[in-house]
């Protein structure tokens, strides 16, 4: 188990500026042939999988791409930990009181939202999740430009505030539930919920004085509001150093504003469940840095060609090199992703992710006493996390208060829409929405796809609605829409 003591080596080690891109490759490979003959070894799977390939010197490429639906599928081969099963994990997961606890006192236990598609459950254990923190730590933050200053903060912990949705065992916040303790001596944690009155929150947010914000765009862009709108006064506080987003896209336009309004750099980060520590948001300009000597990132085409950095690629192969009891490798994540072709100014040796396209969403709102009020898209998922049968979804607005959430089963499995409607409606009252919205269940055999191929997780139809009839209205003399006394506010 990682003390405190072994923390602050790890940090050592996972200090950027002692590396350079020589050493980054060199433990690159090192670990690779490391997961692989472990993977091989102990995983029935990938023993399959990997036959008549010489793992001690393949190319990354020669190795085939896993896709979520194969690994949910083969789940009980592909572990390496034999005696972890999918039906039990998902039992674990299904009951919330689990949440903080190890399972079976070694592994930390998520499930993936199901964003991109089908849920997935990931299986972590002790190390990997202090790997997590250790690492944005020491290359996400500005304290990365001091000597040895984790050691300092043993004495003076620094203070981060993370606004999330309601606890779940979705990464981010189960990754929160499983930080080790003794990690209090390094940071002090905030946890907020998106879901809880916002004026709760401030009052929480001013009291703390957070050093660093981490949260998903659309709360950060919320607590921004506040601040210009004068209901919160964290600038005025001079405390706060740094805002971290995750999670969600967040757009150059909103990025320049956030760090208008509070007067700090705003870092992005880019990652997923199945890789936490794929990237850290670079602490001096836009983009995020990927830590190539845990995990390996490939932006290539519909054809898992790559594609060379300026040039945004149709999805990404991602391989997470830390995780020895789940192997992800060349594991396929449907983001569109662009690689910096030039270096980073700030002189980091890890390579740059300069943009994501991926993982859009179309902003969900209802109107409550008369103001609008965002629905964050992770309020509809977390009631799916338990439907391991589900292939596709889509979450569709219709009006003012009234939603639709589209489901597609599994090839060879059904989906009970009496079923997801009562873990819908559970999940509604714990976060004090149940009044507030309508939501309708339907079960479909294949969801419309874009011009992409993609899938729109999101749309709100009601939007679009209004604007098509916003354009419709006639014009003042100015060009402007005349007032639509009908429309809703």
């Amino acid at each position: 188990m990682l003390g405190p003591i072994r923390f602050a080596a790890k940090l050592q080690g996972l200090y950027p500026f002692g590396l350079d891109a020589e050493t980054v490759k060199v433990k690159q490979e090192r670990r690779l042939r490391a997961l692989l003959a472990h993977a091989v070894a102990h995983s029935p799977y990938y023993r399959r999988r990997l036959a008549g390939i010489d793992i001690t010197r393949c190319a990354l490429a020669d190795l085939p791409v896993l896709t979520k639906a194969d690994m949910m599928l083969h789940f009980d081969d592909l572990v390496t930990d034999r005696s972890l099963k999918k039906a039990d994990l998902g039992a674990f997961v299904g009951d919330l009181n689990n949440l903080g606890r190890l399972y079976r006192g070694r592994y930390g236990i998520s499930h993936t939202s199901g964003s991109q598609g089908q849920p997935a459950l990931i299986v972590q254990d002790k190390d990997a999740l202090a790997l997590v923190f250790g690492v944005q730590f020491a290359r996400a933050t500005e304290l990365k430009r001091r000597f040895l200053p984790h050691l300092g903060r043993f004495l003076s912990p620094a203070r981060m505030a993370v606004m999330t949705v309601k606890p779940g065992f979705y990464p981010s916040a189960a990754a929160f539930a499983y930080m080790p303790s003794y990690l209090a001596f390094v940071f002090k944690v905030l946890r907020l919920t998106y879901s809880d009155p916002m004026p709760l929150n401030i009052r929480k947010i001013e009291s703390f004085r957070p050093e660093y914000i981490t949260g998903y765009a659309s709360a950060l862009e919320a607590l921004a509001r506040e601040e210009t709108e004068g209901r919160m006064n964290l600038r005025e506080l001079g405390c706060l150093k740094q805002i971290t987003n995750v999670a969600e896209p967040l757009t150059d336009a909103a990025s320049a504003w956030l760090e208008e309004v509070f007067g700090v750099h705003v870092s992005n980060e880019y990652a997923m469940g199945e890789c936490m520590a794929l990237t850290s948001g670079c602490i001096a300009g836009p983009g995020a840095h990927v830590n190539a000597d845990l995990a390996i990132l490939e932006v290539v085409d519909a054809n898992n060609q790559p594609v060379p950095p300026g040039v945004e690629g149709s999805k990404v192969l991602v391989t997470n090199l830390y995780n020895h009891v789940q192997p992800f490798i060349r594991y396929e994540v449907d983001d569109r992703v662009t690689m910096s072709a030039e270096p980073c100014p700030c002189g980091s040796p890890l390579p740059r992710v300069a943009r994501i396209a991926g993982r859009t969403k179309d902003q969900l709102w209802i109107e409550e006493a008369g103001e609008r009020r965002e629905i964050p898209y992770y309020v509809f998922l977390t009631p799916l996390h338990h439907l391991l049968d589900l292939a596709e979804h889509q979450i569709v607005q219709t009006g003012p208060r009234r939603f639709v959430i589209r489901a597609v089963p599994l090839t060879g499995k059904t989906l009970s829409a009496d079923r997801i409607r009562k873990l819908v409606t559970a999940h509604m009252r714990t976060e004090g929405l149940e009044s507030l919205l309508d939501v309708d269940i339907e079960i479909h055999t294949e969801l419309p796809r874009g011009p992409s191929g993609k899938i729109a997780r999101v749309r709100n139809e009601y939007a679009l609605a209004r604007e098509e009839r916003a354009d419709l209205q006639p014009k003042s003399a100015s060009g402007e829409s005349a007032p639509n006394p009908v429309a809703p506010i």
